[in-house]
């Protein structure tokens, strides 16, 4: 069976866009983005590789398809109850991540989640330190002869910052102290409360490190990507998407027969080399 992203001709395919009054672009950054998609403009990153630039098209050409479909999309993220008009939309969305998970090699994510399992392996090495001094120490209780100890010490500020400029007064200097170089700026503070505070200050990078994989992932999640991955995804394999998105692929055929989908059965008209692609 010829896969539509095959058959696709990228000049027609320029061509029908514009015929829909869509400026299309090639010589922008697009935003830091492969592409993006407004309600009249696609614009595809010069820095794109040319064996790419179709799938991206075809990404973008799908949010502008859904954007008809609901013209609230770019302040709402659109709705995948109007994309398929069923009641199976939660297993729908399943489907959608999965194949999202296939098409979308997320370079950025997995960075997050090695430096995540880092931050995590460091932050047991610095409570195996304290446990030495305080075997019964627990991360969810309060550590009582720390915070005695800390009161008195302008460390205290290192358990909300990793560094921190102590100003001086009249006639002293400014003071910098940070959680990397702790043993220096406090040479006489115990092993086991710098260890708890270098153990704070990693707890905070993990809690911001998932704070941007949870931003991620949702960005994934919204109904207009995951329909825009899944269309690309069918564009490059119809089989593949039948077997892993079946009450997806199922519903969204039945629909685009109907032409509920705006210009979707246009462009297979005028943008393939081969019309004869049989779903």
């Amino acid at each position: 069976m010829a896969e539509i992203r095959n058959n696709v001709n990228k000049n027609n395919f320029i061509n029908f866009l514009k015929s829909l009054g869509i400026e299309v672009h090639f010589n922008t950054k697009a935003r830091g983005y492969s592409g993006f998609c407004t309600s009249k403009r696609i614009d595809i990153s010069k820095e794109l590789p040319e064996n790419k630039v179709i799938d991206v098209l075809l990404h973008e050409f799908a949010h502008f398809v859904h954007y008809n479909l609901e013209p609230e999309l770019f302040k709402t993220n659109g709705s995948l109850n109007k994309l398929f008009h069923t009641d199976k939309v939660k297993e729908i969305e399943k489907e959608l991540y999965q194949i999202t998970q296939i098409v979308f090699d997320s370079i950025q994510l997995r960075k997050i989640e090695r430096l995540r399992d880092s931050v995590n392996i460091k932050i047991k090495a610095e409570r195996e330190k304290i446990k030495k001094y305080y075997p019964d120490f627990q991360s969810s209780k309060k550590f009582k002869d720390f915070e005695k100890y800390i009161k008195h010490s302008n460390a205290r500020y290192l358990l909300k910052y990793d560094c921190v400029i102590i100003k001086g007064g009249w006639f002293s200097h400014n003071i910098t102290i940070s959680v990397k170089s702790i043993e220096d700026d406090f040479p006489s503070m115990p092993e086991a409360f710098s260890a708890y505070i270098k153990m704070k200050s990693l707890e905070r990078k993990r809690n911001r490190l998932n704070a941007k994989s949870s931003k991620f992932i949702k960005y994934l999640k919204q109904p207009t990507e995951l329909f825009a991955r899944f269309f690309q995804f069918y564009c490059s394999d119809k089989e593949s998407t039948k077997h892993l998105a079946p009450e997806a692929y199922s519903r969204f055929v039945e629909l685009k027969e109907q032409n509920y989908y705006p210009f979707l059965n246009d462009f297979e008209t005028t943008c393939l080399k081969d019309g004869d692609i049989n779903v």
